[in-house]
């Protein structure tokens, strides 16, 4: 992980408990755990990779995901129970500013099964040379997989249903570069990628 100082991003990762999360799928219950855990130890690991990344925030409430992230060299945000993507991306966004009061803020969704740690350098990039507040939409474009703010300011985090519309009414632009690893998450069967990561899943 970069060390590069107050310009390198604080990373909050929202990772669900496993026992809830990923059952859309369709998947039986102990896959669609283990699947879960899978892709939140993958999304840590490539925030960790990122040379635009000072430190990974991990928010979850989830005991086996928190060991985890902590073995990765992470930071644990815990959940003192599921308290929905936005409360929990707001206690990590304030949990980060505690500890790196000047440095940008993104916050990125736990189930980016093909994430790769330059794509997210050229979002963080993106955002250091404008200073403008960026999103990245979902493959369908109406969900939000990622988005990142300065330290000064927050115009406000509006995950959930159309979210991509919600973010760009709170001010935030339309990333420029929406690598295809930021944009493929996993919600749906239909979204099991022929990935290394998620194949043993897709019927």
């Amino acid at each position: 992980m970069s060390r590069a100082g107050r310009h390198a991003a604080s990373l909050i990762v929202l990772a669900k408990d496993a026992h809830t999360a990923k059952t859309r799928l369709g998947l039986p219950r102990n896959e669609s755990r283990q699947l879960a855990l899978r892709l939140a130890a993958s999304t840590v690991r490539a925030g960790l990779a990122s040379e635009s990344v000072g430190a990974v925030f991990v928010v979850t409430s989830d005991p086996d995901i928190s060991r985890d992230a902590l073995l990765a060299g992470a930071r644990v945000v815990a959940e003192p129970r599921p308290l929905g993507m936005v409360r929990a991306a707001d206690l990590g966004r304030q949990r980060a500013l505690g500890g790196r009061p000047d440095a940008p803020v993104a916050i990125i969704v736990a189930d980016l099964p093909e994430l790769r740690p330059a794509d997210l350098d050229t979002v963080v990039r993106e955002f250091l040379l404008t200073r403008s507040p960026l999103f990245v939409a979902d493959h369908q474009g109406t969900g939000t997989t990622f988005l990142i703010h300065g330290p000064e300011r927050c115009p406000g985090i509006g995950f959930g249903r159309n979210s991509a519309v919600m973010h760009e009414r709170l001010g935030y632009r339309r990333a420029g570069a929406s690598p295809l690893s930021l944009r493929r998450d996993l919600d749906t069967a239909e979204d099991l990628p022929a990935h290394p990561l998620t194949g043993a899943f897709a019927s």
